[in-house]
């Protein structure tokens, strides 16, 4: 690669830059990277930078993080994207990259890898097929520090086949790896082994031996994850020896110094990783089994409860779990002995709370809420304990309840002896009473199937409940009150109605409980009680939330206003989400507190906008605020008024101080404040002025802004679309779907926005621009065709034909401009293109129209007296009916609801009973607001369903249609004709 000082000199002053606490330098300097990227050689110039061993560290870690986020976005092909890299800047990365790995520190390594990933993920080995050779002929006989660049390049690549779904291509892809790749690696453990033995003692020799180790172990699980390789099979006694000698193996300089994990560590862990793989998926050629499984037992019986350890104890527990769950294996735990003694020695010594955490919950109580809910990756000790009594409980139900029953009432007697002082017992009772309890569950009910020996509600009486009564109980052991409030999320789906009837209110107090954690834990169980559902009905009516709504409001909003400063005020998500689920609750019943919610919430907006940083945070506030925008608004239509008195000025901030973060859900609000407006007479006089700065390119060029300005663009023109056209104002509007049409990336909101204007745009002005609207598809189509593109031009050209479906105004319109373009076009179009495409169009209400619009395309005068379109009826049949027979295409559930109106743009409150920022497609880059659903477009309301709407077309011109019904394949004209004569 070439180098380039003065152009590395300005890319270095501006990547370090980005790091600059000062944000309107961080965004400057964003903003110039932006308008690089995409010039010649730019990637080659990111990477030279990060090789650069003259500059400064932290330039350098920023030039390899933005090395990492360009790949993600700018390396993966596919014809519904346009490719802006060049070949010759993609050759010369995956020339110098494999270097790179090898020759940076590990932070920067760390970076590259992920890219390394991708970049593999994409062209290995078709576009990459020197990838595994180039590895192989870089190791080392000596040199362990690239050997160790080289393992964690090839384990970067491999780790991605752990996931991914078994197909063809995988295994290609691992045969071509194994073909070239396991003498050397089988050499280079060998050699590992043997110099580890060597160098016994020696602390520095052994950390760069053990890393590779432990690096050996990480890619033997890659290459063994999907199925067994004849190789390892083959030399399955060599390694698992290695394995075992490892597993018992210490050496006083192996041994790290602090509480982290060590390679030594990582070693045991990844071994545990490995036998737990071959005890699962291969166990018949296993033969080591039982000798793993004794040795494993010993090592948990007499390990520290340092927290170094917490992995391999936790990977070696998941090892014991899964040869428990064998039924195969049953006699090696059947005894109860054996059983007492796998509880006493191995559960029980692993469910006390860790030091460590009782540390967090007081120095970092968000962190400790986090890592209990979320988990870490390498699991905790007490969640491998609940697993491992799971996995008994799989095979000796009765006997495991028995010995854990015995465990569980010693702990609840001595803390019912001495309640401050053992209230530890009491925490590893609560612990092991949801163990032994839940036999199934799901993140989003909680207990599903609950162990039958265990009561459930009994134990909440007589054990939980009274931690919940009074706030200020258990002040020396808050713990306890979390405990608790775990209970109540964890078996909420099956504690009688009655009792968490009685839990809301409680918790809705706990929310103004000094301790952090158990105010988030409060927020956390109540937003999960307001979505259970019976019987298809929320368990809470808005009419029981509304009581609690303000003081649970005032409560966490009370939390939020102790924050000293942006980045605090949005570290607790949970907090934002229960806001969220609160408003929702509550639907319309929100009013009376929804002036005082709005304003903490836009106090709160003009807060984090000063510095974004929790996404998460932001996605939920935008959530609250569009919930309470649209149930304020649908109770009290004049509500409108103060939203938009408080919430234009905050926005204004934003759009002046270039928030980027915040600008998609900017848009999404407005769209929303506007449709309020609908049938009000046009567009109010603020959203009118605003239009022009909406249209200006520099917004557009953020691809997370585009989704959220096309929806706004929809909203204007549903409320002043005839108002927009009488005052000269479509022809920007247009201008922006040319921009948006000639992308492989954004043409599907080109044609939304197309959609828009075709529907409520007046007629008379629409057949002025049709001509150069349909040049530029019939262009786009020529030159870049792809199957999204043309199946969107499919249902956009049947739209059109919906357009005044009585008296063929649309269909009229469609011919003319056709045939003034070219004459005969549609029919050529409809032949070499559009027939072809019919089926592929996707969403019910898209089907409907498509179905509709050709429907009235084949029974018109234009197309039956023409003697090059009547022979096209036939195959329009065809197509229409395969579409119809489809049904292998779902409904999604913001289609299966027909409006009476012409566009639907609010989401059912069936979507709302359960919103979830992961299942309404939360992004980075562009978040939907899930409260407001989608502009659904509807060409033709009047008709409910498709194959309805054909026959009700079609069974007027019958006889005319005979014919060519009966020349089609048996399974469409039965169909056809079944639906004609229904």
């Amino acid at each position: 690669m070439s180098s380039n000082p003065t152009s590395q000199e300005a890319l270095a002053s501006s990547l370090q830059q980005t790091l600059s606490p000062n944000a309107h330098e961080r965004k400057q300097a964003e903003q110039f990277l932006d308008s690089i990227e995409q010039t010649p050689h730019f990637v080659v110039l990111i990477l030279q930078l990060v090789n650069n061993q003259a500059t400064n560290e932290n330039i350098r870690f920023a030039a390899a993080l933005y090395f990492k986020n360009f790949v993600k976005r700018r390396w993966p092909q596919n014809e519904d994207t346009e490719d802006t890299l060049s070949v010759e800047d993609r050759k010369a990365v995956k020339s110098e990259i494999v270097s790179l790995m090898i020759t940076v520190p590990k932070r920067l390594q760390l970076q590259i890898g992920e890219a390394v990933s991708i970049i593999a993920e994409n062209d290995f080995p078709e576009e990459w097929p020197e990838l595994i050779s180039t590895l192989v002929s870089k190791l080392s006989a000596t040199d362990y520090h690239i050997n160790n660049g080289i393992l964690q390049t090839a384990h970067t690549v491999f780790r991605e086949w752990r996931s991914a779904f078994r197909s063809d291509r995988l295994y290609s892809k691992i045969n071509y790896v194994l073909s070239q790749f396991t003498d050397a690696y089988l050499q280079v453990f060998v050699t590992t082994d043997r110099l580890i033995g060597e160098h016994a003692g020696n602390g520095a020799a052994l950390k760069v031996l053990l890393h590779s180790l432990m690096l050996l172990c990480q890619i033997y699980y890659d290459l063994n994850c999907q199925d067994l390789p004849p190789f390892f099979e083959d030399n399955m006694d060599q390694f698992m020896q290695t394995f075992h000698k490892y597993l018992v193996y210490s050496d006083p300089g192996a041994e790290s110094d602090d509480d982290t994990p060590g390679d030594l560590e990582e070693v045991k862990a990844s071994i545990c990783e490995i036998i737990d793989l071959y005890a699962q998926r291969y166990e018949e050629d296993f033969k080591q089994l039982p000798q793993f499984v004794e040795t494993v037992w010993s090592m948990l019986t007499t390990v520290s409860s340092s927290p170094k350890y917490d992995i391999v104890v936790s990977r070696g527990m998941s090892f014991l779990c899964t040869v428990v769950r064998n039924p195969r294996h049953r006699s090696l735990f059947a005894a109860s002995e054996s059983l007492q003694l796998i509880c006493e020695r191995i559960i029980i010594p692993n469910t006390a709370l860790p030091t460590n955490d009782e540390e967090l919950f007081e120095d970092d109580p968000l962190q400790f809420v986090r890592r209990d809910v979320e988990g870490s990756e390498a699991g905790s000790r007490r969640d491998a304990a609940a697993a491992l009594i799971s996995g008994l409980l799989d095979q000796f139900a009765t006997e495991t309840t028995q010995v854990m029953s015995q465990y569980i009432q010693k702990g609840l007697a001595q803390y019912a002896a001495n309640p401050a002082a053992n209230w530890r017992d009491k925490d590893v009772a609560l612990f092991l009473v949801t163990s032994v309890a839940v036999v199934a569950s799901v993140g989003s009910l909680g207990a599903t199937r609950v162990n039958s020996l265990v009561d459930t509600t009994d134990l909440f009486r007589t054990q939980v409940v009274q931690h919940l009564q009074n706030i200020g109980s258990d002040a020396s052991a808050p713990i306890l009150k979390v405990d608790a409030i775990k209970y109540v999320i964890t078996f909420r789906s099956q504690l009688p109605h009655e009792l968490l009837t009685q839990a809301l209110p409680l918790l809705s107090a706990h929310l103004a409980h000094p301790d952090t954690v158990v105010a988030t834990y409060a927020a956390i169980a109540i937003e999960r009680l307001l979505v259970l559902k019976s019987d298809g009905l929320l368990l809470f009516a808005p009419a029981e939330v509304e009581p609690l709504a303000q003081s649970m409001l005032g409560h966490i909003f009370g939390i939020l206003d102790r924050a000293d400063s942006p980045q605090r005020l949005a570290e607790n998500d949970y907090l934002m989400k229960a806001v969220m689920r609160i408003i929702l609750a509550t639907r319309t019943n929100i009013l009376p507190v929804a002036p005082a919610a709005l304003a903490k919430l836009a106090s709160i907006l003009a807060e984090v906008a000063k510095n974004p940083s929790n996404p998460r945070f932001s996605h939920f506030m935008f959530e609250a605020i569009a919930a309470l925008a649209r149930f304020s608004c649908a109770a009290e239509r004049s509500a409108i008024d103060q939203f938009e008195a408080t919430l234009f000025p905050i926005f204004q901030s934003i759009l002046q101080e270039d928030v980027l973060e915040y600008m998609p859900y900017l848009f999404q609000i407005l769209a929303q404040l506007l449709s309020v407006h609908q049938g009000t007479g046009g567009l109010p006089d603020a959203y009118a002025s605003l239009l022009a700065p909406l249209l200006q390119p520099s917004l557009w060029v953020s691809q997370g802004n585009i989704p959220a300005l096309v929806r706004l663009l929809q909203s204007y023109l549903q409320i002043g679309g005839a108002q927009l056209a009488a005052g000269g104002q479509l022809q920007p509007i247009l201008g922006v779907f040319q921009r948006l049409i000639a992308s492989r990336t954004n043409d599907q909101h080109g044609f939304a926005l197309l959609l828009a204007i075709t529907q409520f745009v007046p007629v008379d002005t629409l057949k002025q621009y049709m001509k150069p609207v349909l040049t530029l598809c019939l262009t786009r189509l020529q030159t870049s065709r792809t199957k999204k593109f043309t199946r969107d031009f499919v249902h956009f050209v049947a739209a059109v034909m919906c357009i005044g479906s009585q008296d063929g105004t649309g269909i009229n319109m469609l011919f003319d401009v056709m045939d003034e373009i070219q004459p005969g076009l549609l029919a050529t179009l409809l032949g070499n293109v559009l027939l072809e495409a019919l089926p592929l169009v996707i969403g019910r209400v898209e089907r409907k129209t498509t179905v509709v619009g050709f429907s009235l395309m084949i029974v018109s005068s234009r197309f039956q007296s023409a003697p090059a379109y009547a022979p096209l009826t036939g195959p329009v049949l065809k197509q229409l009916a395969t579409m119809l027979m489809d049904t292998t295409v779902k409904d999604t559930k913001s289609d299966a609801v027909t409006s009476a109106a012409s566009a639907s743009a609010v989401a059912s409150d069936e979507d709302l009973d359960s919103l979830e920022v992961e299942a309404s497609g939360y992004q980075a880059s562009f978040a939907k607001l899930a409260t407001l659903g989608e502009i659904k477009i509807d060409p033709c309301p009047q008709i409910t369903n498709a194959a309805v709407g054909m026959a009700q077309i079609l069974r007027p011109v019958q006889a005319l249609l005979a014919g060519a019904i009966q020349q089609l394949p048996s399974s469409q004209a039965q169909f056809i004709m079944s639906t004609l004569t229904r």
